[in-house]
């Protein structure tokens, strides 16, 4: 079981799993510090723990009235990611969201399969993405059918 905490950019815990994930991702810069900005429209920051230990974190932002996006996924376990992304659903829910976004690099085929067994389906590229022929975009609905 996973504990989920909200947390400030300027959490050691998320600064050092943000770490991990660039080198994950091999990138040898690092990466400009995100800024929480009302121009971001970032929601909220969260890092999961086990037995005290930082194990994976989570983004989410604002990309319109409707939709939020699900920002710079890690977990350093098995399941720690369907944890972190479900406590974002919800969060995302909760605000009035209808629908939430996801991009990832096409060769990050672990996040793209990730997303796609989450129920997310291919989407229009959107934001910055839009143009990137590096990049898939994503998007699962929020809206519960009624039966």
């Amino acid at each position: 079981m996973y504990s989920i905490t909200e947390v400030p950019l300027t959490n050691p815990a998320l600064t050092a799993l943000f770490g991990a994930l660039s080198e994950a991702l091999g990138k040898t810069e690092p990466e400009p510090q995100l800024q929480q900005t009302p121009q971001s429209g970032l929601l909220i920051a969260v890092v999961a723990w086990h037995d005290g230990k930082a194990v994976g974190c989570g983004l989410l932002r604002q990309e319109d009235p409707q939709q939020a996006e699900i920002k710079r996924m890690y977990s350093l376990q098995p399941g720690v990611g369907s944890a972190v992304l479900l406590y974002l659903e919800n969060y995302a829910r909760q605000q009035g969201f209808v629908k939430v976004l996801a991009a990832a690099r096409i060769i990050n085929c672990k996040a793209v399969n990730f997303y796609l067994h989450k129920g997310f389906k291919k989407c229009p590229g959107y934001g910055k993405y839009r143009y990137s022929s590096q990049s898939i975009c994503l998007e699962k609905s929020l809206v519960v059918a009624s039966a």
